[in-house]
């Protein structure tokens, strides 16, 4: 642990509802920032759930605290699967939020999960004079307009609007997580100095096993297969039917096609009925998140990843998927609107994009791919040259310190 008594760089409290020792990549991007933070000399607090969006079995990853990080855990109001209840759940962590904002650090952090947070944290912040950062993972409440649980113009809607605007105009700083985020939050009146644009980076152990030695090959009876790769989260925000409709077109030329879904999230049953439907369970196989050090084997059987995106999403949410991907060099199968995902793709060359209903494209381009391992090889070297040019954690990591910086010196001058 670094020595407390060099701590002079400022204090440094971090809002994310999950956190260690989850397995979501939500989670373990603020898991490598504040370590990363502690271990520059700022004494991080994080203040976080005790619910673990994704749970992982095996072993953790590495304790935070031995890097000097302290952890402030709300304790958890109900036991079980944290999609239960949910509103409850997020009710509950605002309630419990509150009073631990009252001590005044030196710099607030917030992640926009739970969402209602940022607006706890931008009052703290305003009241003890404090910069605040938000990290714009999502951009609300305009997900919550576009899933459709809240409508535009209805006197919610009025109310959650006007309230998360006052909260990122209030931000002295916004993390944007590519162009097309950045200027969503434009549209939202925030001042154009005012953000800057860090993308997420790939978390985990970053090698890939390849087919000799990868257990789950063998497991999974993916041997001499041509694997499609869907790692991480299925939420709202993604889109399966045109993936699940170009594959069931495309086994009838490429019979060794497979795809595998690795995750969960609040989509997962919808997704496991239309595979049914289609006729294709014995083409495609769902797994939970694997322990971090298997990664390399979970990465190592795909030839082709998969991102999707429903097109209300675009700029709203950036699916880090992509980085974890393209830092194996896996390929990318990205479906969905023009959205940073699309830009990051286009610019690397490391993969292909089609938009949500191309059925055709897809199933045509899964023809060819599986018949070409030299093109795959090609956009496979792009994607893993890209991601260090752009995505690499150093590189993050490092532009996270250089804003923290910024805004300590800043100070408590106003906004």
């Amino acid at each position: 642990m670094p020595d407390t008594a060099q701590r002079h760089r400022g204090r440094i409290v971090f809002i994310e509802q999950f956190y260690f020792p989850d397995g979501w990549g939500g989670a373990e991007l603020p898991l490598d920032l504040t370590k990363h933070l502690a271990r520059c000399g700022y004494d991080v607090e994080v203040i976080c759930g005790s619910d673990q969006y994704a749970p992982l079995a095996g072993e953790p990853p590495a304790d935070p605290r031995t890097a000097g990080v302290r952890i402030r855990r709300i304790p958890a109001l109900l036991g079980g699967d944290i999609h239960r209840a949910k509103l409850l759940r997020q009710v509950w962590f605002y309630l419990a939020l509150a009073p631990l904002l009252l001590r005044s650090p030196d710099l607030f952090v917030a992640q926009t999960n739970p969402p209602l947070a940022l607006i706890l944290v931008a009052a703290a912040a305003r009241l003890w004079r404090k910069p605040l950062m938000i990290i714009a993972m999502d951009i609300y409440p305009e997900v919550l307009l576009a899933h459709g649980s809240v409508r535009a113009g209805t006197v919610m809607g009025t109310i959650l609007a006007a309230a998360f605007r006052w909260a990122y105009r209030g931000a002295r700083r916004l993390v944007a997580l590519g162009p097309v985020a950045r200027q969503r939050l434009l549209e939202k009146g925030v001042q154009p100095e005012r953000i800057v644009e860090i993308p997420n980076w790939a978390t985990g152990a970053l090698g890939t096993a390849g087919e000799a030695g990868n257990a789950l090959r063998a497991d999974w009876d993916l041997e001499d297969k041509f694997v499609l790769l869907y790692s991480g989260n299925l939420g709202i925000a993604h889109e399966f039917d045109t993936l699940l409709r170009g594959v069931r077109a495309a086994v009838q030329a490429v019979p060794s096609l497979r795809v595998v879904f690795i995750g969960r999230g609040s989509r997962l049953a919808q997704v496991q009925r239309q595979v049914v439907e289609l006729g294709l369970a014995s083409y495609v196989r769902f797994s939970e998140l694997l322990p971090a050090q298997r990664l390399p084997e979970s990465f190592g059987i795909a030839h082709l990843a998969v991102v999707t995106l429903q097109p209300a999403f675009a700029g709203l949410v950036v699916p880090s998927k992509l980085q974890g991907y393209m830092a194996r060099g896996v390929p990318v199968l990205y479906i969905g609107p023009d959205s940073d995902i699309e830009r990051f793709v286009t610019r690397s060359q490391g993969g292909i994009c089609f938009r949500c209903g191309d059925i055709e494209g897809v199933t045509r381009a899964l023809v060819e791919l599986a018949a070409s391992p030299e093109r795959l090889a090609r956009l496979a070297g792009n994607a893993r040259d890209f991601y260090a040019a752009e995505f690499s954690a150093q590189r993050g990591l490092a532009r996270y310190a250089a804003v923290v910086q910024a805004l300590l010196a800043e100070g408590t001058a106003p906004p």
